[in-house]
């Protein structure tokens, strides 16, 4: 049965915290630039870091074998100022395996309605 859950801890934006860090790690000469190639890297891992709601979609079909035990969620997160839905495959630890969409919206009453219309389909 599908379930919605809050995450109100994680509903924080975590993209000054990111700045600050590569600020205090590699300096502030190219801080952006430097910021930029992090999230390049890592966007998915911020985005799921960064969910305040999920929704259990089921299981996820993949394509081999190695599919078995990941699980589809749709989440709403916010990072960097925008409010994303996305579908994600996790593990039963919940470990972020992929991200397979994702859509930003400018408000949070726009990613939620996004969210709650994806999630009763």
């Amino acid at each position: 049965m599908p379930f919605i859950a809050a995450h109100p801890q994680a509903s924080i934006d975590r993209f000054d915290a990111l700045v600050d860090d590569v600020r205090t790690e590699f300096g502030s000469d190219g801080l952006m630039a430097n910021v930029e190639r992090f999230i390049t890297a890592e966007r998915p891992e911020f985005i799921w870091d960064g969910r305040f709601q999920e929704h259990y979609l089921g299981e996820w079909m993949g394509e081999d074998d190695s599919a078995e035990g990941l699980y589809c969620i749709l989440i709403l997160s916010h990072f960097r100022s925008e409010f994303i839905v996305a579908s994600c495959v996790v593990d039963g630890d919940e470990r972020l395996h992929s991200m397979t969409r994702q859509r930003a919206y400018a408000t949070r009453d726009a990613a939620e309605k996004a969210f709650q219309n994806a999630a009763c389909r």
